[in-house]
């Protein structure tokens, strides 16, 4: 197991690197993994993957867990893998290692901390309070510029931007999903006179934290009312003719998936990449192992009609969240795709009292649906010149462009304004 020692915050820290959870002893793994704060960064998660071979040796995906020591005591574990290529990642680097080689230098491999195939803001920092995750990712950035193992480090989908003043070695980056908060207008549960402009949007993942104390809506109905007249007559009109064709839409846990439904499921997963000419970067054993270890988290959305498993919906639940991740079908239903990705998934927050809901990466389509632009982050140390110049005014310039678009995409949210 490789060891090194590293400076965090003036405290001279030990790094232990596993190559596997294998690695782990079973005490590791209860402090570790006691510290997860949604299903992506569960053991049962990070153990399927290698389980199954989704990651792990010739998938471009190799584990390097990095466990951090004060003396004997194991303080935490940052979520790290060696990258050979950059698919499943979400944060979108090609144009990158395409200046690399068109300049015949690497840009492989790269050192990663993020959860394989998800672009979920999570923890990657799995430990003590008393570190923070960008006090980690900093410390380890500076040891491998002087190392010079791989050409950087990246830390993709933080829960927050913790540093507001970045050191010059480290750069980020913004990004945008868009996403459902389950918060009812101030000024609209107040029924204040004063104008207010709009309903202002929340721009920013750790701004959902505020709104779990906020009023909720009662019922999907309650939603809609906060809605222009117009785009609420359109949802329900929605809505309706799926109720129309008959199809029932069903949830059920991961421990409550029939084969038959397990079955259809990962047709439709395969069938959803094949239509765009790739293969889903995850295989049938993930699934299988997921839905039984992981059943708590797993909520999969199954669409019968006249008897038969026509469509799916794959979502992971938490304390506060909803994630929609996978979707799939074999039969082209009109407007099937809005009622299983968004408007099941509104409905069942509500019902749940969760606080968020997020239905995955990009979409336009889910502004008119009221899901709000929200900020994503990312954090990179790139390690030779010019390069690392270079992408840092790569990564300015592309954060004007995302205020903008975002700016642009509050003007298109549904919500009703105050006139004065």
């Amino acid at each position: 197991m490789l060891e090194f020692p590293i400076s965090v915050n003036n405290a001279l820290l030990q790094v232990n690197v596993a190559d596997s959870y294998t690695a782990l002893s079973d005490q590791q793994i209860d402090f570790i993994f006691g510290h997860s704060d949604s299903p992506f960064n569960q053991f049962g998660f990070l153990k399927a993957l290698e389980d199954s071979g989704c990651i792990g040796l010739n998938t471009g995906w190799l584990p390097k867990y990095h466990l951090i020591y004060e003396q004997d005591t194991l303080l935490g574990m940052m979520i790290m893998y060696e990258k050979h290529h950059s698919y499943g990642e979400y944060v979108f680097d090609w144009a990158w290692a395409q200046a690399y080689h068109q300049h015949g230098v690497e840009y492989y491999p790269k050192l990663l901390c993020a959860i394989p195939f998800t672009p979920v803001p999570c923890k990657k920092w799995l430990g003590s309070d008393t570190l923070s995750e960008f006090d980690v990712f900093s410390a380890l950035q500076q040891h491998y510029r002087e190392s010079l193992e791989y050409t950087g480090l990246h830390l993709n989908y933080p829960n927050t931007l913790e540093a507001s003043e970045l050191p010059p070695a480290i750069m980020v980056r913004e990004g945008h999903q868009f996403h459902w908060f389950n918060s009812v207008p101030v000024n609209l549960v107040n029924d204040v006179s004063a104008c207010t402009e709009t309903l202002e949007p929340v721009v920013d993942v750790a701004s959902k934290q505020n709104l779990i104390n906020a009023d909720r809506f009662a019922d999907f109905d309650h939603y809609l009312s906060t809605m222009t007249a117009r785009k609420r007559k359109s949802i329900k009109k929605e809505r309706l003719q799926i109720k129309n064709l008959g199809i029932e839409c069903v949830w059920r846990t991961g421990t409550e998936i029939t084969k038959t439904e397990a079955h259809a499921f990962y047709t439709f997963y395969q069938l959803t990449y094949e239509i765009r000419g790739q293969q889903g970067y995850l295989n049938q054993t993930f699934f299988d192992q997921i839905f039984s270890t992981l059943s708590d988290n797993i909520r999969l959305l199954v669409c019968y009609h006249d008897q038969q498993v026509v469509a799916t919906a794959l979502y992971f639940v938490d304390a506060n969240t909803l994630y929609g991740r996978y979707w799939g079908s074999d039969q082209q239903f009109d407007l099937l795709h809005f009622e299983a990705c968004y408007y099941q998934g509104i409905a069942y927050c509500i019902e749940h009292g969760l606080t968020c809901f997020n239905p995955g990466t990009q979409g336009e389509h889910k502004i008119s649906r009221g899901f709000k632009p929200t900020l994503t982050y990312s954090y990179h140390a790139i390690y030779l010149d010019p390069f690392e110049q270079a992408i840092k005014r790569f990564c300015l310039d592309e954060k004007a462009h995302n205020r903008l678009y975002m700016a642009e995409c509050e003007k298109k949210l549904p919500f009703k304004k105050i006139e004065c």
